[in-house]
């Protein structure tokens, strides 16, 4: 169960990552620029919303199989 925890909150910091970075590029923030883009601010709230349920769920997880 430890590798499972291990593998699950790397994949959540990984989710989080490429929709941050998604909400950065469609900002156009890499461009010094910010261009407030609906869509953008959609993969923000995506990549935080996966990202707690993933890790939510794995400790769920674990203290369901604790019994």
């Amino acid at each position: 169960m430890k590798l499972t925890r291990t593998i699950v909150f790397t994949l959540a910091v990984v989710v989080m990552m490429i929709c941050g970075y998604s909400f950065l590029l469609g900002n156009e923030v890499f461009k010094g620029e910010f261009a407030n883009d609906a869509v953008a601010w959609y993969f923000l709230a995506k990549g935080v919303f996966c990202s707690t349920v993933m890790c939510l769920l794995m400790t769920l997880l674990e203290k369901l199989c604790e019994k």
